[in-house]
């Protein structure tokens, strides 16, 4: 199955861990995500064995960080960060390692099999996650090992992550989409690729951002640039057209491709 097939049968990506497979399926030997799904129900039902009883949700999220973190020794890649291996789940659950937002979608997935109510956070420059409780939200960062994440710790990370270039405000703590995330874990692909002039890599990573979001006209211009590398100049035309026509504001640098493009 293929992004564009998952997401015509699950539009809202309810199944997350499926999705960040097929999302990520053209750097993946096999593609298929049953033998990963399969794993993952694996560890639910081994989870599910540990949960506190009487039910406790701050026991259970305790339950759930020890099984991931310790139990199993899944952790952040600081060393390689930007190996394109830290956003395959297959290959994170193998490896024990990942990116943020990859470790988090295994949280999400695997908290969500056993009830609770987990989403994802998209911070300026890192990715953490959050069980959703009465109480509000309890956050916690997967890359760090599933440390706990107020306000204050968030700052710290946003700040971090951004050089200080972004101000922290309480409203990033705002939960993602499942749809959102998968985006999110394909643009991390995508800036890496482009960084390195790998352009027939990117030019599926920003196919596969505008299958996720087809009215946002950014990845209509990503894959226009990524043409242009590619010397395929029409095709360029075509997306930079596209992103001109979705575009809320005129894009300068949109409008000149096209008169270039054009004249040509």
């Amino acid at each position: 199955m293929s992004l564009y097939d998952f997401l015509q049968r699950d539009p809202d990506c309810a199944a997350l861990a499926e999705g960040a497979i097929h999302a990520v399926s053209p750097l993946l030997d096999d593609p298929d995500p049953t033998a990963s799904l399969a794993l993952l129900d694996l560890w639910a039902f081994d989870l599910a064995g540990k949960m506190p009883l009487p039910w406790d949700t701050g026991e259970a999220l305790e339950a759930l960080n020890d099984f991931l973190f310790r139990t199993h020794g899944l952790r952040g890649d600081r060393q390689h960060y930007d190996d394109p291996r830290n956003a395959l789940l297959p290959q994170v659950m193998v490896r024990k390692k990942g990116l943020p937002i990859a470790l988090s979608i295994l949280w999400i997935d695997l908290a969500r099999r056993l009830g609770l109510d987990a989403v994802g956070i998209g911070l300026p420059g890192h990715f953490i996650t959050a069980l959703r409780t009465p109480g509000g939200l309890l956050c916690v960062d997967p890359f760090h090992g599933g440390r706990a994440v107020g306000d204050e710790e968030a700052a710290e990370l946003v700040h971090q992550a951004t050089g200080g270039r972004v101000d922290f405000h309480p409203a990033m703590l705002r939960p993602a989409s499942h749809r959102a995330i998968l985006t999110r874990l394909v643009r991390n692909l995508h800036l890496r690729f482009v960084k390195i002039e790998a352009w027939d890599e990117a030019l599926w990573t920003a196919t596969h951002l505008l299958m996720l979001d087809p009215e946002d006209p950014l990845p209509y211009k990503e894959r226009a640039l990524v043409h242009l590398k590619r010397g395929a100049l029409w095709q360029a035309l075509e997306d930079f057209k596209v992103a001109l026509a979705k575009a809320r504001d005129e894009d300068p640098e949109v409008s000149r491709w096209v008169k270039k493009l054009e004249s040509q």
